[in-house]
C-alpha cells in the first residue's frame, strides 16, 4: 500500500486537499483509503495548546493504529490526514522533551519511511485559523506550530527529505494552482511506485470493454 501523509499547521488546508486528492485517485479507479485526522476520533484529552503526555501519545498511537488497519484491509492507496509526527510538534511547542515522548517520536522518526509522500502545508496570509470547535484559532500559535514542524522535519526526517514537498495554503485553494498541485502530488507518486495512476481509469476501462465482449 502507498501512503501520502499531508502534516502541518492547522489552518492549512489539509484536510480539504486530503478530501481533493481522495476524490481525485478514486476517479482513476484507484481504492482509496482517507485516514482522518485522530484527534477528531473523541480524543479523550485537552488538545492545542493544552495538550499533554497523553494527547501525544493516544494521537500517535491512534494515527498509527489506522494506518495499520487501511494495509491490511488492501488498500492500494491511503491518504492521511496528518502523520505520526504531527503530535510531537503540537506536544513540544508547549511542553518539554521527556524519556517517553522522546521514546516515541524516534519511533514515529522511523515511521516516516513508510510513507511514499509527505506533504507539509504552510499558512500563507494573516487571516486568523477559521473556528471549526476543534482547532485553536490564535494566529501566533499557528505560526508557532508550522515553524515547528520545519524544525521537526529537519531533526527527525533527514532520511526522508527526498520524500517532503512544502507547500503552501495557496496551492490548495487557489483554482488554478490547485490543478498544477495534484497533477504534481500524481507524477511523485508515480515515481515512487512506478505506476502510471495518470492511465489507471484508461486501462481499467479497457478491461471492463475487454470483459463484457
Amino acid at each position: 500500500m502507498q501512503k501520502i501523509a499531508i502534516m502541518g499547521a492547522h489552518g492549512a488546508g489539509k484536510t480539504t486537499f486530503a478530501y481533493i486528492l481522495a476524490a481525485h485517485f478514486k476517479m482513476k479507479q484507484i481504492n482509496v483509503k482517507l485516514i482522518h485526522e485522530s484527534v477528531r476520533e473523541n480524543c479523550p484529552f485537552p488538545i492545542n495548546a493544552d495538550a499533554n503526555q497523553g494527547t501525544c501519545l493516544w494521537n500517535f498511537h491512534t494515527q498509527f493504529l489506522n494506518e495499520l488497519e487501511a494495509e491490511a484491509q488492501g488498500y492500494q492507496l491511503a491518504i492521511c490526514d496528518r502523520s505520526v509526527l504531527d503530535t510531537f510538534v503540537y506536544f513540544h511547542a508547549v511542553n518539554p522533551m521527556n524519556p517517553i515522548t522522546r521514546s516515541a517520536v524516534e519511533q514515529a522518526s522511523q515511521w516516516l519511511t513508510t510513507y511514499d509522500l509527505l506533504i507539509c502545508l504552510e499558512p500563507q496570509g494573516e487571516i486568523n485559523p477559521e473556528d471549526d470547535g476543534i482547532r485553536a484559532t490564535d494566529r501566533s500559535y499557528q505560526k508557532m506550530i508550522a515553524e515547528g514542524f520545519r524544525r521537526k522535519l529537519e531533526t527527525y526526517g533527514q532520511h526522508v527529505t527526498d520524500r517532503v514537498l512544502y507547500a503552501t495554503s495557496r496551492e490548495v485553494f487557489d483554482d488554478i494552482e490547485r490543478i498544477s498541485f495534484v497533477e504534481k502530488v500524481e507524477k511523485l507518486l508515480e515515481g515512487r511506485s512506478g505506476l502510471a495512476y495518470s492511465s489507471s481509469k484508461k486501462h481499467k476501462c479497457a478491461e471492463l470493454v475487454k470483459n463484457s465482449g
